[in-house]
């Protein structure tokens, strides 16, 4: 309760801009992070529920359902293993912003998967590419991000800090949008400015959202970044996955750049059916290595629904990366 006044208090001393009015004051306001949920922007309280003092282990309503339903079978690596998610102070799953050498370290941009929900930091797809390229690679992941987002922070990340040595953009579903409520800002320079932002995500939000007109616009936007990216980006070192949907099991799925191959001794003939009726040796290696902690749903007759990348798909997403670097070669 004490808590709650006192992010309300802290809320009010922040000013919205009335931009019928004060246009013309705030025509350049510079760039700002969007991010989980800097520690400094008392309205972006949504993460608060799974945090104390910068760490959490619950990232959402999802990972902290499976995990207290307990239905997964006991080799599920989760009932072991904890996750901690430590956040800077810009809201990011990343070292403090001004402590990282930029010049001698990558950054990787992208939205929850790139973030690593469900992932322990160590199996994430930055950390991945950070043992591939032995440097620091900077995650700059936020969870339910769409590409404005993720430009928005690349640019921010280029003028703050001078550009990285080189870049990895995983950019989200092209029908995520980000809806801008206003910006705050404090006279006092007590808390940092901040777009106050929500991030609409079909699936969650209502359909009447997303029509053809916002989605043609999309693309026209998306088109536009892409584009400016790669001009930004001429001379410095980048690579990036168009969108998410980039794996299978399958390999006749040709049009997937990722294919996970099945454990050693499991071959198609044995998953050629329902889950019930599967190995568990290709049950374990699925929910352990393929997904990541935030199963949705769970039974012993589907098996897992609804979860990130586990670290299998994460490890692969990095070599793939590697592998389509444009602009000389990351040594």
């Amino acid at each position: 309760m004490i808590l709650d006044f006192v992010k309300f208090i802290n809320t009010a001393m922040r000013k919205r801009i009335d931009w019928f009015v004060e246009e013309q004051d705030y025509r350049d306001l510079g760039m700002t992070w969007m991010s989980q949920g800097n520690r400094g922007n008392f309205t972006e309280r949504w993460l608060d529920k799974f945090t104390k003092n910068g760490v959490c282990h619950f990232m959402n309503d999802d990972e902290r359902r499976i995990y207290n339903q307990a239905k997964l079978p006991n080799y599920w690596r989760f009932y072991q293993e904890l996750i901690e998610y430590r956040f800077n102070s810009d809201g990011f799953r990343a070292p403090e912003f001004d402590t990282i050498d930029w010049k001698n370290s990558y950054v990787i941009l992208g939205c929850s998967h790139v973030f690593g929900i469900g992932n322990p930091y160590q199996d994430t797809i930055g950390e991945f590419l950070s043992e591939e390229l032995s440097a620091p690679v900077i995650n700059l992941g936020v969870y339910g991000a769409g590409f404005e987002v993720i430009y928005n922070n690349f640019l921010k990340q280029i003028r703050t800090y001078g550009k990285a040595k080189g870049y990895f953009f995983h950019w989200s579903y092209p029908n995520r949008k980000i809806n801008v409520l206003n910006y705050f800002y404090d006279d006092d320079n007590n808390y940092k400015d901040y777009w106050d932002r929500r991030d609409e995500v079909p699936g969650t939000t209502s359909a009447k959202e997303f029509s053809d007109e916002y989605l043609n616009n999309q693309m026209y936007k998306r088109n536009i970044i892409f584009h400016s990216v790669r001009e930004i980006l001429k001379d410095t070192y980048y690579s990036e996955v168009k969108e998410p949907r980039t794996w299978t099991i399958h390999e006749d799925k040709k049009d997937c750049a990722i294919t996970v191959k099945l454990p050693e001794g499991i071959d198609v003939g044995h998953v050629d059916g329902t889950w019930i009726d599967y190995p568990d040796e290709y049950k374990s290696w699925y929910i352990n290595e393929v997904c990541a902690r935030d199963i949705v749903k769970y039974n012993k007759y589907d098996g897992p629904k609804g979860s990130h990348f586990g670290r299998e798909v994460n490890k692969l997403l990095a070599k793939y990366f590697i592998s389509e670097g444009v602009n000389g070669n990351h040594k």
